[in-house]
């Protein structure tokens, strides 16, 4: 049985709890916040039931995320890297920051280093351990374990009954809460080097747009130069490169959700779903080009898991059915979902 109402606002009440009452030494527990919504997205499923994740895979998580914060920032005084910590840098950034160092900025790249991606991952995950994980839950002196059983070792924790369920359903808004909370802290941490105006959501969470224009080729290839939506011919200055479950829902950029689309349909679909009959033109797509897809695309820097993109496609869609939304077709027409969607992600 899924969560009662009362217990889905209860759920956010807690985690609101977390991000506003916790004292933050470093930002581990935003990232282990944001590693457990998108596992739960990417792992879990629509039921109660309880999801066991592994260190190692909030690990992989971690480091996704502070890869791009790894990044110098241009400052007025200088390129440097933000500040994650109280104190010295966190250890994490550190550990990242060497592997780019290392490996160069790709972390696709890197991800395909078997030897050197599960070192990172390892190194990362035992930190994981040994910091966030058994502190997230505590608040003060008060024991909020609501999330998992807080039994302070292990390599493994089991959301409880019902927490995947809410961290898929309430996805889009815990990670905006996140991003927002994270974002106010890295600026508390580095008062000196930012002007208020700075735009660091952008900076931190933001598309990798050098890399997804690095993806056109490919995509306009495969869609013989025509818009994904509309198939009308796309020109050189008219051509966007669209995320097909759109960012605002689930902001990771995959390779195969990406579509390249004319300036008029990326703007008309903007943050709403596909309907059905783009749904399927999607599958049939990466039916037919997936693995020249992954090849491509990974290649640029994009990481292209058909997969993964599979499982974020499903979850959107059955979010938007449960609320009873509607899918964007064309122009201003948005029609109700095809009740059996489901049965173009079955296979």
């Amino acid at each position: 049985m899924c969560p009662t109402s009362e217990e889905q606002i209860q759920f956010l009440v807690n985690l609101q709890r977390l991000l506003n009452e916790l004292l933050f030494v470093a930002s581990y527990k935003f990232a282990l916040l944001l590693a457990l919504a998108d596992l739960s997205v990417e792992n879990g499923d629509d039921s109660a039931a309880t999801l066991s994740i592994s260190t190692e895979a909030i690990a992989e998580k971690f480091v996704q995320y502070y890869w791009r914060q790894a990044v110098p920032y241009p400052a007025v005084a200088g390129a440097r890297v933000l500040k994650q910590n109280t104190g010295r840098q966190a250890a994490i950034l550190n550990k990242v920051m060497r592997s780019r160092e290392q490996h160069g900025d790709s972390l696709t790249r890197l991800m395909k280093q078997r030897g050197s991606w599960s070192r990172l991952v390892r190194r990362v995950a035992r930190v994981v351990e040994g910091m966030p994980l058994w502190k997230l839950q505590t608040v003060g002196s008060e024991r909020l374990d609501f999330l998992y059983k807080n039994v302070h070792r292990g390599r493994t924790i089991e959301l409880r009954s019902g927490v995947a369920f809410c961290f898929r359903k309430f996805h889009a808004l815990i990670v905006d809460l996140v991003h927002g909370a994270w974002v106010r802290y890295i600026r508390q941490q580095n008062l000196s080097i930012l002007g208020e105006a700075t735009d660091l959501n952008s900076f931190f969470f933001g598309s990798e747009r050098a890399v997804l224009s690095a993806a056109r080729p490919t995509l306009m290839e495969i869609q013989h130069g025509q818009c994904f939506y509309c198939r009308a011919a796309l020109s050189p200055a008219s051509t966007h490169v669209d995320h097909f479950v759109p960012w605002a829902r689930y902001p990771v950029d995959l390779g195969h959700n990406l579509v390249l689309a004319d300036s008029r349909c990326n703007a008309q679909k903007s943050d709403r779903l596909p309907a059905y009959y783009h749904l399927a033109t999607w599958v049939q797509r990466n039916v037919r080009h997936g693995d020249q897809i992954a090849e491509a695309l990974e290649k640029c820097g994009v990481a292209a898991q058909l997969d993964v993109s599979k499982r974020i496609t499903q979850w959107a869609y059955a979010q938007s059915e449960a609320a009873g939304g509607l899918t964007w077709l064309r122009g201003d027409e948005m029609v109700p979902l095809v009740e059996h969607w489901r049965l173009l992600l079955a296979s």
